[in-house]
């Protein structure tokens, strides 16, 4: 296995949301969607400094509901909250205020807080698969796709439905496809700040199931969110 050296988990949260406005703080199941993140990080265990960057006031002090346990709230500069910004310049101003801070950290965790049913289970696994690939490649997770690829196509002006497979297999018939879910990812910081993105030439995949890899996007996901963790009660 390989060593992640010290561990950065990132958690990065903007304030403004176009499809469904505030949505970081909208309140899921009790608390804000955020904390679900929060949570789920501290609960992996994973000896790692946990960061919540964003441009909002109402969200760092949500994050900083935590400091107790060793999340830091970090406001990120202006021109990183804008929606051109790109997640990868998020991320490499976060390790470099870690930098500033006295820290060094080798190994990044990005939790999307738009994640909120992934667990500490799904992270720790992400972390192993990881490990187990000696710390070269980014791990991302993943979900089954709900049917196969070979049915999706594209509808032409003329509204053709092109590009499918019509030979009549049955969906069990064709090979198992996965999909990202955006939940967790896993990357060396040195790969991250040299290349200046956060995926390696090849990627480990990190299973998780379809139940709990909902990416809260617009108001039909939070409502599948919500449905979720009111059954679980």
């Amino acid at each position: 296995m390989g060593d992640t050296g010290e561990i950065l988990v990132v958690i990065p949260a903007r304030g403004g949301s176009k499809r469904l406005p505030r949505k970081n703080v909208l309140p899921l199941a009790g608390k804000p969607l955020i904390c679900w993140t929060i949570e789920a990080a501290l609960e992996a265990k994973l000896n790692a400094r946990i960061m919540v960057t964003s441009d909002d006031d109402e969200i760092l002090e949500t994050a900083r509901q935590y400091e107790s346990q060793g999340v830091t709230a970090y406001k990120r500069p202006d021109e990183l909250a804008s929606d051109t910004a790109s997640t990868a310049d998020v991320l490499i101003d976060a390790v470099k205020a870690e930098q500033v801070a006295g820290h060094d950290p080798k190994t990044l965790v990005l939790l999307q807080p738009t994640s909120p049913l992934r667990n500490a289970e799904d992270i720790r696994a992400a972390m192993d698969v990881y490990r187990e690939g000696g710390c070269e490649d980014t791990v991302v997770t993943v979900c089954e796709v709900d049917h196969p690829t070979a049915w999706v196509g594209a509808i032409s002006e003329d509204s053709r439905f092109e590009g499918i497979d019509l030979s009549g297999k049955r969906s069990q018939d064709y090979q198992r496809e996965y999909r990202l879910n955006g939940a967790v990812y896993v990357a060396g910081i040195a790969g991250l700040q040299k290349n200046k993105g956060l995926f390696t030439y090849s990627l480990r995949a990190s299973v998780m199931p379809r139940e709990r890899s909902v990416d809260v996007d617009e108001v039909l996901d939070f409502r599948v969110c919500e449905a979720v963790f009111y059954n679980q009660k």
